[in-house]
């Protein structure tokens, strides 16, 4: 890895990318979360989407000179703005952070001495702390989970099975892009899948770190996304993977499953058991989850306000140390 003095001042290691549209009330202590790295060596590419709510005042409160803010007059789609700051950049490494994410304070040194110790590696991804509800509820993976490392097939990429990352928990050679090309900005919500498909396919080497570097917050919208688009994108980065007809059948299923939980965990039963009929036939019904699909919303919903009041008590009251630690430092950038 070459030195800041090799690449001159110009050049830092690495280039956060940071797209937002409307994100006045978060956009903040995001790029505050840039700022307070213990780690220098770094610029950060701001690209506002024709927001409309003050998100530019928002930004116009920052001075720092690595700071590099881009103003779009039209809406373009974050994948759009992602492509854009990536050229721009001029890291050796891209690292990505959503507008309403944030990075915690040692998240650039520990990649940087991840990637001198590792210099095959290009591509990065790293554990994440979960913030619902007001508070910090746990971590994006368990730690002690297996994850495949080094070179891996293109279709490890599709689904939740083998990488659990997203795209604010990744960071990858800048000289990725020229390889295997940038997202898709025909695609509007596993644009980021289908890229790494493409990545892993080419032989981009994987790493993972597994200490929470950053903090992932879930809300209502992310949570009432459009489940069947995300199955449909998902079949375009199995595509792009290059899986074989038997491995991609395979995975197909296993999405479909997975998807139609993500409906039935949003009180849409009936999709829930629609997609896995049209997926997987007559073998639907030895699905556990088709046969729950027969439930109504209405029995299902006091169930998820249960599960969720455990996991409020769960990580209020009981919360583990180093969770209520990284809450402090949370709160912190939060409140600035």
């Amino acid at each position: 890895m070459s030195s800041p003095e090799d690449r001159g001042l110009s050049a830092p290691l690495f280039s956060v990318v940071i797209p937002a549209y409307n994100r006045a009330a978060s956009l903040a202590a995001a790029v505050r979360s840039v700022l307070a790295q213990t780690f220098l060596d770094w610029e950060c590419l701001v690209v506002d989407d024709g927001s409309t709510d003050g998100t530019r005042k928002t930004l116009s409160v920052f001075s720092d000179p690595r700071l590099r803010v881009f103003l779009n007059e039209r809406n373009r789609g974050q994948h759009a703005c992602r492509n854009q700051a990536i050229r721009a950049a001029s890291g050796e490494w891209i690292a990505f952070l959503d507008s309403d994410d944030l990075f915690l304070p040692s998240r650039l040194k520990a990649l940087a001495a991840a990637a001198a110790a590792r210099p095959r590696v290009g591509f990065w991804f790293t554990n994440a702390y979960v913030h619902r509800w007001g508070r910090l509820i746990g971590t994006l993976f368990d730690p002690a989970r297996e994850i495949p490392e080094g070179r891996v097939p293109g279709w490890y990429a599709v689904g939740g099975r083998w990488l659990p990352y997203v795209t604010t928990m990744v960071c990858m050679r800048r000289c990725a892009f020229d390889e295997t090309g940038f997202f898709r900005e025909d695609l509007k919500i596993l644009e980021d899948t289908e890229l790494y498909a493409r990545m892993f396919r080419a032989g981009l080497e994987v790493g993972v770190l597994r200490e929470p570097l950053a903090v992932r917050f879930l809300h209502e919208g992310q949570i009432t996304r459009d489940h069947e688009r995300d199955f449909l994108e998902a079949m375009e980065a199995l595509r792009s993977s290059g899986a074989p007809p038997d491995v991609a059948a395979e995975i197909r299923a296993r999405v479909a499953r997975e998807v139609a939980g993500y409906f039935w965990k949003s009180l849409k039963p009936a999709a829930a058991r629609a997609l896995l009929e049209r997926e997987l036939g007559p073998s639907a019904r030895r699905s556990p989850l088709w046969w729950a699909s027969f439930l109504p919303p209405a029995a299902l919903a006091p169930a998820r306000k249960a599960r969720e009041l455990f996991l409020r008590l769960r990580c209020g009251l009981f919360a583990p140390r180093a969770l209520r630690e990284a809450g402090q430092v949370v709160d912190a950038l939060l409140r600035r």
